[in-house]
């Protein structure tokens, strides 16, 4: 064999090596190193307590039944709180992967213990499940109860229509469009049922007020933006002006609605980082939002306004490279 030939061998093998270690170690590893961080955040809008209040910030769970990696990572995360004291706990939705995973954000949620409450905003994989299948318009829901009808179209016209379908994928991740592929749809009353059980308020284009001493703090929801009917001015209504106000919204978007400028603070999910970085290119997709692949997560401040995009702890895809999975103590406090 010639040098050349030596030389092209050894650094297939070696891209190819380097390649499996990467791919282990973004399957095995990176998705359970949660990483819990802390900001303080100030505002100027008077009514926030001296000593300011402590959120803990969690989001995108997308838990499944179940799964010896998805246990060491609910066991990180625990670990990491076990001595935390913290105000409010903060969902910004996508708890649950499929149905089968909400027995385990259940768990998870009631070995919080928030000093004063605990508020929800719902994520598009609350509402539905998704899939592969959805780029061909495939759907079902639980049971037997099967929505799609059979397609009795010739072969090759269904393939033409699946190869259409597959490219106008293939280009919407590439422009960074939002992609939506459900498949089976959620029974949002009954998860909704579940977290009051659990002491966990949902809000869905609705406010309510949180006493914590002597004043009122409001927490406001808006709905998924993919799956649900948002209305943040229905949320924002009968908020007093004088108030301060944290809005939850999963999908970061609610950037763009003017009506958002009345929020103190924002705090949004969905994007998950981009869970894969790469290097030069940045992540690989931002879910579909405004934001770019260099900076899909973290915080953005406009006009004195904060939002905080998290990272999240869980994966639409199992598998996460440059991106660790992260929860988030806020210490929001008057400006002094």
């Amino acid at each position: 064999m010639s040098k050349a030939r030596r030389w092209l061998a050894g650094s297939a093998t070696v891209a190819l090596g380097g390649g499996l270690l990467a791919l282990a170690y973004a399957r095995g590893h990176e998705p359970q190193a949660v990483r819990l961080d802390r900001y303080t955040v100030e505002s100027d809008r008077p009514g926030l307590p001296a000593a300011g209040l402590t959120i803990l910030h969690l989001s995108d769970f997308h838990f499944r039944a179940g799964g010896a990696l998805q246990a060491r990572k609910i066991a990180r995360l625990l670990d990491l709180l076990r001595d935390e004291r913290y105000d409010v706990v903060a969902l910004t939705g996508d708890l649950i992967h499929d149905w089968a995973g909400l027995p385990v954000a259940l768990d998870l949620i009631r070995c919080l213990c928030p000093a004063h409450g605990a508020f929800f905003c719902p994520g598009n994989h609350d509402y539905a499940e998704y899939s592969v299948w959805g780029v061909f318009g495939h759907t079902w829901h639980d049971g037997d109860d099967v929505t799609a009808q059979r397609d009795t179209r010739p072969l090759l016209a269904r393939g033409l229509d699946a190869v259409q379908r597959i490219g106008d994928f293939v280009l919407k991740v590439a422009r960074n469009d939002l992609v939506r592929l459900p498949v089976a749809f959620n029974d949002m009353a009954a998860l909704q049922t579940a977290l009051a059980d659990c002491g966990v308020e949902t809000l869905i284009n609705a406010a309510a007020p949180l006493r914590v001493g002597e004043t009122d703090i409001w927490f406001a929801g808006v709905d998924d933006l993919l799956e649900g009917q948002p209305d943040l001015p229905a949320a924002l209504q009968g908020v007093p002006a004088d108030t301060p106000l944290l809005l939850l919204a999963h999908n970061p978007d609610v950037w763009l609605d003017p009506a958002v400028r009345r929020a103190d603070l924002i705090l949004s999910g969905h994007t998950h980082g981009g869970q894969i970085r790469l290097p030069v290119l940045g992540v690989a997709h931002t879910q579909g939002t405004h934001l770019t692949r260099q900076q899909p997560a973290g915080w953005f401040t406009r006009d004195g306004q904060r939002m905080f995009v998290i990272r999240g702890l869980g994966e639409s895809i199992p598998l996460r490279f440059g991106v660790h999975p992260q929860a988030a103590l806020i210490r929001w406090l008057p400006r002094r």
